[in-house]
């Protein structure tokens, strides 16, 4: 039954699609979720319910959706011990944004006390998985070396991967790093 629903969804009304997503389909979870945190009839603790719904049943982006809801309490109470669940739960699952937040959370001490180790575990994650912007963060990270011993030659690669995906800023610190030397 959910596997035909999965295929009947795309062209669904809204309607349909609330039908389908409280009958346990995945997919219509994640477009209700979306619809109603973000559509015109907002409605957010609902759309928390759908991505609840959906990450139970491992989506990765309704269990990185309902992390950021629970981080920044739109919809449901700001809740940061279920939020890093979430992100935890979709990072493991190689979900870079999720990954790049956990760094972020652990890094800053964002709600939670400081971790350099576990922020580290996340860029680096994050930043093999591709995102330019963990790439950024490892570089200034081994430039400076926070929670690291120095490494210019960490901080230049990192900066190198960045910069070739269009980070105006890690083209920067290459040029300046260039000058230096």
């Amino acid at each position: 039954m959910v596997e035909h629903l999965e295929e009947t969804t795309a062209n669904a009304s809204f309607d349909e699609l609330i039908a389908a997503a409280d009958a346990g389909c995945v997919s219509a979870q994640e477009r209700v979720g979306f619809a109603l945190a973000k559509g015109q009839g907002r409605d957010p603790l609902r759309a928390a319910h759908y991505y609840e719904l959906a990450a139970c049943q491992n989506s990765v982006i309704a269990q990185h959706n309902l992390a950021c809801m629970y981080q920044q309490g739109d919809g449901v109470a700001r809740d940061i011990g279920k939020a890093l669940h979430w992100f935890k739960k979709a990072a493991e699952r190689s979900d870079v944004d999720s990954q790049f937040n956990l760094a972020m959370i652990y890094d800053k001490g964002t709600q939670v006390t400081p971790n350099m180790e576990e922020a580290l575990r996340w860029y680096q994650a994050a930043a093999e998985n591709g995102s330019a912007r963990a790439q950024y963060d490892l570089a200034c990270i081994y430039l400076h070396g926070r929670g690291v011993a120095k490494n210019m030659e960490a901080a230049v690669f990192w900066y190198t991967k960045a910069a070739a995906q269009g980070l105006k800023r890690a083209e920067d610190h290459l040029v300046l790093l260039r000058n230096m030397l």
